[in-house]
């Protein structure tokens, strides 16, 4: 009676630390405390709060996500250079955005000017590169770019659903199938990248290349690799 009497109160702070954390309680969990209305083995879906990535820049609003800057392409990274800023001549954008990006070469960032500015998004002179329109600028700050899900690109936004998919196997610990983390992501009001299996199976395997997650033994399951983090 001693010993389960124990069990019960470890099931209780249990339950309090779930809901200190804000995620909804396991079905295991739920079961023994006899508040389950679910038996038939459902993976429990949990409340996944989004990643906080701080300090964020000043002028960023609620729904603005972020990735490594990194992880973006030179047609983010140049409007966010120019974000702010007076006219930057063409040498300097070029050697920003290879301080960031090694492999971008120099015609590829001339290329995205040209493109940009036929587009409307920056402007050109002989005095240099602005942005004409503030909208389509990302933010850069300490590391990472900032920006409504509008001013990314479908690589930038991949890097976006790699980030939420770590983020998912840092908080739920015993690991997930592909399936599961589908699920789980399609509850993330957050999350602002297109979603599909076939999607999320190729980020886990770039994961894994990147050693930030590994197969959980032999299992099906996907788990947070001592790597994970960035």
């Amino acid at each position: 009676m001693r010993s389960l009497l124990d069990l019960m109160e470890s099931a209780e702070e249990c339950r309090k630390l779930f809901e200190r954390a804000n995620m909804a309680l396991p079905e295991p969990l739920k079961r023994f405390l006899g508040i389950s209305d679910n038996f038939g083995g459902a993976v429990p879906q949990v409340v996944i709060p989004p990643p906080e990535k701080s300090p964020r820049p000043p002028e960023a609003r609620a729904d603005w996500i972020w990735i490594h800057q990194s992880a973006a392409t030179p047609n983010v990274l140049v409007p966010a250079i120019l974000r702010g800023e007076s006219p930057i001549r063409a040498r300097e954008v070029i050697e920003r955005v290879q301080a960031i990006l090694p492999s971008a070469n120099r015609g590829t960032i001339n290329n995205v000017g040209t493109r940009l500015d036929s587009e409307n998004v920056i402007g050109r002179s002989d005095e240099g590169w602005w942005l004409a329109d503030p909208d389509k600028g990302a933010v850069l700050f300490q590391d990472h770019v900032w920006g409504p899900a509008e001013v990314f690109g479908s690589v930038e936004l991949a890097a976006h659903r790699r980030e939420a998919i770590v983020h998912l196997l840092r908080l739920i610990r015993g690991g997930l199938q592909i399936s599961q983390v589908l699920e789980q992501l399609k509850t993330c009001t957050w999350m602002k990248a297109p979603i599909a299996k076939e999607l999320i199976q190729d980020d886990i395997e770039l994961l894994a290349e990147q050693n930030r997650v590994r197969r959980r033994g032999n299992s099906r399951k996907w788990e947070l690799s001592q790597g994970g983090e960035l």
